[in-house]
């Protein structure tokens, strides 16, 4: 069964390791993950530049274009993590709608119990990859759960405290 997940938090909180590790414990999946700020950094060629008037729309087509490119080469065990914040229901709706043909959708609400642990973890990254620490703060304080009628388009939705 091909499946896509939706792997959702703030700056900061470890989506990606989150992903890697995801990876690593299903070796019987064709994982793929699909991060935003890896495509960011291959189309502006660095991870601390955005594209013209940071519109991160031609980032998310981009994404969306390479979960479809998986979709067609993949297997039967394909799963497609896409790695990005989708801190609330317009994006994860938006990925939802141009993103067909997986059988499965899953969404992953990444949480922490204090913003401090994102601001922590930011300044572990590369330097180029750090956010703001304001930026961070206002993403941790915007994050929403799913509402039901969102929700309900999700095979499953699970929330992990990563802290």
């Amino acid at each position: 069964m091909k499946k896509l997940i939706l792997v959702c938090g703030p700056a900061g909180i470890g989506k990606s390791t989150f992903c890697r590790k995801y990876e690593a414990d299903h070796p019987d999946e064709e994982v793929k993950i699909i991060a935003a700020d890896e495509v960011r950094m291959a189309m502006t060629g660095g991870y601390d530049k955005f594209p013209p008037n940071h519109n991160m729309m031609v980032v998310y087509e981009r994404m969306i274009e390479l979960a479809e490119q998986y979709f067609s080469e993949g297997g039967d065990n394909l799963t497609i993590m896409m790695d990005t914040t989708m801190l609330y229901d317009e994006r994860r709706s938006y990925f939802l709608r141009n993103i067909r043909g997986y059988e499965r959708k899953e969404l992953f609400l990444l949480k922490v119990k204090d913003v401090k642990t994102c601001l922590e973890r930011n300044h572990l990254r590369k330097q180029e990859k750090w956010v703001p620490e304001e930026v961070i703060i206002d993403m941790y304080n915007c994050y929403k759960d799913p509402a039901p009628e969102v929700a309900k388009q999700f095979d499953e939705v699970k929330t992990f405290y990563v802290d």
